[in-house]
């Protein structure tokens, strides 16, 4: 743009001057500036809706194109290329064109004291196309600090990615925590109907009450409303995850990835280094660290001098709405210039030099008279387009600041102060990475080492459920201990499902803390 723009001004520009010129220059940086090229107009279509089977890398893909808090952030980063050729544009002039019509009514003209006697109504146009650069020392450190602005911002949205993977994460592993506490309870449910028909047979055959048939009926209806809430917690969980996800996730969408439990072999040094260099927080803190020191020394450059150029150029026409007080004035301007040339000759002739020819001033001659109109008539007509041209102008100017009311200072001392707020801000990200991953490594063993002690539970509850159904059987045991029985093993199989995928969910939350996977 910027080249075909000089190339129109440096075309000829003077009485062939017209207004499709003009026009074509405003346009060129006027419109361009408004409508930049290359503008995406494409609009996202409706987000789908996941019916069947959803898997964990899937939910992540459709987590990085449709949620809107991720792409608020991922948006962030479009300007980048425009921030960094806006940085090396500095260098390049900048371009104005402007044109202007104009109309001053009759009357008397004076400049301070001296009247300039009565003119004519007169339409003026004009127009003007300039040049300007100006640098500075800021202008050559700007690349720098848009390339640094351009990595946080990248380390930002990679932070923000590595976050909504694990939301996506924690979301999958709760709606398969839920599928997993919804089948328990169609099986406690299924338990607790065997007992209610073994309790109904213990009574026909004499060996029970309907005592019994009651707490069995009791524990039937618990066990209903377990997995009445069973049911609602796992739509809940499709919910939620739908929302990380930014779709719609149907309520009997089936979740196709597994999580095996195993043992994990962790070294908290090995860790606290990976971390150290992937945490994407950390990293983010970093960039914004960088970023700061180079705006701490564009800062310091407002002490350098500055340059500037400029060139321009200019026309302009003026057209009087009658033209006779000008035929007049020029009439009047050619009878004293033949006046005056009359006096010469008898000057000429006492002296013994040739006369001068006076016939071309004479306006009463009727030859005269009409090309002094004719002359008036060209230089006064050619409104509003055709233009004069004016000398082309150059300026250049170097300016050294010497002082800005401590202003430089102050902006200087607030660099400064930015740089030191953000060399602290990672050395806290890092205090707090260390304690996190300590913290996390010590919830994952202990999770481990949980989900063996439930599952243990787990084992013995089992086992005292059909010793206690096979006492009630023989006669040897009241319902009540069948009861207690299944109430203890319902509840130990819903604590073993708990600590299974707390041990994910943990494990997964230190993923997250060293920025990669570690299974």
């Amino acid at each position: 743009m910027f080249t075909e723009t000089k190339r129109r001004q440096g075309a000829h520009i003077g009485r062939e001057s017209s207004l499709p010129t003009i026009i074509a220059v405003t346009l060129a940086l006027g419109v361009g500036g408004l409508f930049p090229l290359g503008l995406d107009a494409q609009e996202s279509g409706a987000e789908p809706t996941v019916r069947e089977q959803l898997s964990l890398e899937e939910a992540v893909r459709l987590a990085h194109e449709y949620n809107p808090d991720f792409r608020i952030q991922e948006n962030q980063g479009e300007t980048a290329e425009w921030r960094r050729r806006e940085a090396w544009g500095s260098f390049l002039p900048s371009a104005n064109a402007s044109s202007s019509l104009g109309y001053t009514a009759s009357g008397e003209r004076r400049f301070q004291s001296v009247q300039l006697g009565t003119q004519p109504a007169i339409y003026s146009s004009s127009y003007n196309m300039g040049l300007s650069l100006t640098l500075t020392g800021q202008s050559f450190l700007q690349p720098s600090v848009v390339r640094d602005q351009n990595a946080a911002v990248q380390a930002q949205i990679d932070g923000a990615s590595a976050g909504l993977v694990d939301q996506v994460t924690q979301a999958y592993l709760a709606a398969l925590e839920a599928d997993e506490q919804l089948r328990q309870a169609r099986t406690e449910l299924e338990r607790t109907e065997s007992y209610v028909r073994q309790a109904q047979a213990q009574v026909e055959v004499g060996a029970g009450t309907p005592l019994d048939i009651r707490r069995a009926e009791l524990q039937r209806g618990q066990a209903e409303v377990q997995l009445l809430q069973a049911e609602n917690a796992a739509a809940t969980t499709r919910f939620t995850l739908g929302r990380i996800l930014g779709v719609d996730v149907a309520e009997g969408v089936s979740l196709t990835t597994g999580f095996e439990l195993f043992e994990p072999n962790l070294s908290v040094e090995e860790l606290m280094a990976e971390a150290m260099g992937g945490n994407p927080v950390l990293r983010a803190s970093r960039s914004q660290q960088q970023v700061s020191r180079t705006q701490a020394r564009a800062a310091r450059t407002q002490y350098l001098p500055s340059l500037s150029l400029s060139a321009s150029w200019t026309g302009s026409v003026f057209e009087p709405s009658t033209l006779g007080p000008l035929f007049d004035g020029r009439l009047q301007q050619l009878s004293g210039q033949y006046q005056s040339c009359l006096q010469d000759n008898r000057l000429r002739a006492l002296l013994g030099d040739p006369p001068r020819d006076c016939s071309r001033f004479d306006v009463s001659d009727p030859t005269v008279e009409a090309a002094a109109r004719q002359q008036v008539r060209d230089e006064n007509l050619g409104f509003p387009f055709d233009y004069r041209a004016q000398p082309v102008s150059f300026s250049m100017n170097v300016s050294i600041p010497v002082f800005t009311g401590f202003s430089r200072q102050l902006q200087v001392e607030e660099a400064r102060v930015s740089e030191r707020n953000a060399r602290e801000q990672v050395r806290s990200e890092e205090l707090r990475l260390r304690a996190e991953v300590e913290t996390v490594v010590r919830t994952v063993n202990t999770a481990f080492r949980t989900v063996a002690l439930q599952t243990r539970n787990r084992e013995t509850a089992a086992e005292e459920l059909r010793l206690a159904q096979e006492r009630f059987r023989l006669g040897l045991a009241s319902s009540i201990e069948v009861v207690d029985a299944q109430a203890n093993l319902s509840q130990a199989e819903r604590d073993e499902i708990s600590a299974v995928y707390n041990f994910h969910s943990s494990f997964a939350g230190l993923e997250a803390l060293v920025g990669q996977p570690l299974r």
